[in-house]
């Protein structure tokens, strides 16, 4: 029974840490209102202020040559999934979700080709799709002047800037941002000769890839020249390679999608196509590892409780009989008269030393007879045993030693005590007296 709580315990244990992943995928050629349309039950992806779909393309700040909108500066927006992934299922050592995303922009300047870009765009991991009030400027629709840097802030973002802040090494960079828009790693395109806002449209490809088992995420950007050219393969060296614990970071359960800004500086920004792979965990309470611990563990343990309760139940039975047994036994071997003695089996065992073979006596059937030595009383005796198997029944047992006890003969050894041993092998132990020697017994005793 023991072997099988151990082997029960070991198996949920095992099924509770084996990671249990699903898959999400999606490619967006291009995009059309319907995705963001709030009154579409399918709709995939939900804007916040400013961004909108123009153009088969997700404008998340003002589309520069929408008429309809007079003012461009000081804007931000988002554009997420709706879906929530669970990114992470215990504690800081626990496996984490793995993802890789592909996306094609267009960032531009304005109002002319001539003018300054600003501010950026940035790809995100966030707790929410909702988007901070005044996240507008620098801030890249990512946090605020009250939110940034906060560690409760739950953000991971993958930024293409075009205006350089105090901490910004230029104003045509990539860089990576945890909980704030001043970058934990950055790296300039200019060396690539990438430019990311120039005056002639231009179309950038960015992958970024996490692996949750590494703990690393990895950035790579290439240029193409027009919109509908071939996608170029996937640079061999990342621009950003940066150890990442998403567990300490962001929230358990995060959202996907991008942010941007302007400011009074104004650019476009565009995303043209979308693919993006995440292998999260199940979020409720219906995924395939609560499902096998429901179909396994629990009738594995409850069919353990019930063996552990039949198996106390049926030994709690066998000793209360064997209790009683013993104590109807003892209490008529203390009416026996010239009884004067219980002994204890320490002493049965020293006198014995230990029931030794070489001071057995004799054997017959069940019975045998050793030679011992009272260390207190320097009294040699004989010491017989009897198996409770061995005995016809207790009465006949009792019987037996009452005519013994009675007998009183030179040539018969007379009983002096004994040792009732209450426990499951139900062994009982009589003692015997006489002033004779080892032989005399051997002869004299009868088994």
């Amino acid at each position: 029974m023991a072997a099988t709580l151990r082997s029960t315990v070991i198996f949920l244990c095992l099924s509770t840490a084996t990671a249990k992943f699903e898959t999400f995928t999606r490619n967006y050629d291009n995009f059309n209102l319907s995705m963001i349309d709030q009154a579409n039950a399918e709709a995939e992806l939900k804007a916040e202020n400013s961004a909108s779909v123009n153009n088969t393309a997700l404008q998340i700040t003002p589309d520069v040559c929408d008429p309809n909108m007079l003012n461009l500066q000081h804007r931000s927006g988002r554009i997420m999934l709706r879906k929530k992934f669970k990114l992470w299922n215990g504690g800081d050592d626990s496996p984490v979700a793995s993802f890789n995303t592909y996306f094609l922009v267009n960032m531009y300047p304005a109002p002319t080709s001539d003018s300054s870009p600003g501010e950026g765009l940035a790809f995100l991991i966030a707790p929410t799709i909702d988007i901070p009030g005044e996240s507008y400027g620098l801030f890249l629709g990512l946090t605020s002047s009250s939110t940034d840097g906060k560690t409760n802030n739950g953000i991971v973002a993958v930024e293409l800037d075009t205006v350089k802040q105090s901490f910004d090494p230029d104003n045509n960079h990539i860089g990576l941002n945890v909980h704030s828009v001043r970058s934990v790693v950055s790296k300039s395109l200019t060396p690539l000769n990438i430019t990311l806002a120039p005056p002639t449209p231009a179309f950038h490809n960015v992958w970024i890839q996490y692996n949750g088992t590494e703990k690393i995420i990895r950035v790579y950007i290439a240029d193409q020249p027009e919109r509908t050219s071939s996608t170029p393969p996937i640079p061999k060296t990342p621009i950003i390679e940066y150890n990442l614990d998403l567990t300490k970071i962001v929230n358990k359960e995060s959202y996907f999608g991008f942010a941007a800004s302007t400011g009074t500086l104004v650019e476009l920004n565009c995303v043209l196509r979308w693919n993006i792979t995440v292998q999260h965990f199940t979020s409720n309470s219906k995924s395939p590892l609560n499902t096998l611990l429901l179909i396994v563990g629990i009738p594995l343990v409850v069919t353990l409780l019930v063996g552990l309760g039949a198996s106390f139940g049926y030994y709690w039975y066998k000793r209360r009989l064997v209790d009683r047994s013993n104590s109807y036994m003892l209490n008529r071997l203390r009416t026996l008269p010239g009884m004067p003695k219980e002994f204890r089996f320490r002493e049965l065992k020293n006198a014995t030393i230990n029931f030794d073979e070489k001071r057995k006596l004799g054997q017959g059937g069940f019975r045998v007879v050793y030679h011992g030595l009272l260390s207190d009383d320097n009294v040699e005796v004989a010491v017989k045993s009897f198996s409770r198997e061995s005995l016809k029944g207790e009465y006949d047992f009792l019987a037996e030693l009452t005519i013994i006890n009675r007998l009183r003969h030179k040539l018969l050894v007379r009983l002096l005590g004994e040792f009732l041993y209450v426990d499951t092998s139900l062994l009982v132990l009589l003692f015997l007296y006489a002033n004779h020697n080892k032989n005399w017994f051997k002869k004299m005793f009868y088994l």
